[in-house]
């Protein structure tokens, strides 16, 4: 007698299964599905993602929620607004900071629009500051903004700019690769 081998199904690639799991845990610790959604193609590549205390000055900006998790040298922010207006005015305040950031983060894309692997369409804004006060203070953080003109969400990536090599490409490439590749969605 003749065995026909099983068909088997193809394998994932290495790290797929991880990234899962990992996408599966860090989207039960978002506050709503909506960021979630919003969220879902960073979350395989993050990790530790917990929930923020709203600052005075964040919750007058019209911050509702603020979910921060890491991904090695950078820290990722998932943020609600109470409205779509609110978030517009976060917007307006990084594109004002994002035309000082040459002087202190040089190569830095201007604001724009992007398109990520979800099909949605952002707003996009890369920036900078100089950390004022405390243990940390003077070194530069550069951070990608960016949300979905429909909702009043936004993400954020951050790192500090010597931690990063003082360029954008590990920041961008996260972005970028978690944006723009298929993978857990």
């Amino acid at each position: 007698m003749t065995r026909t081998p099983a068909a088997t199904a193809p394998s994932p690639p290495p790290g797929a299964l991880f990234a899962q799991r990992q996408a599966t845990v860090n989207r039960a610790r978002l506050p709503t599905p909506e960021l979630a959604d919003f969220a879902r193609p960073w979350l395989g590549a993050v990790a530790g993602c917990s929930a923020e205390a709203i600052s005075t000055v964040q919750r007058g900006n019209g911050e509702t929620s603020r979910t921060r998790c890491t991904a090695g040298i950078v820290t990722s922010y998932w943020i609600t607004y109470r409205t779509r207006a609110d978030r517009d005015a976060a917007q307006a305040r990084y594109r004002i900071q994002a035309s000082t950031t040459p002087d202190l983060a040089a190569g830095a894309a201007g604001p724009t629009q992007q398109r990520t692997v979800a099909g949605r369409t952002v707003q996009y804004i890369e920036y900078a500051y100089r950390i004022p006060s405390g243990d940390r203070a003077g070194q530069i953080v550069a951070a990608i903004w960016w949300s979905d003109p429909t909702t009043p969400m936004a993400g954020v990536l951050t790192g500090y700019w010597q931690d990063l090599g003082s360029t954008w490409i590990p920041l961008r490439d996260l972005w970028t690769t978690t944006a723009a590749t298929p993978g857990q969605r």
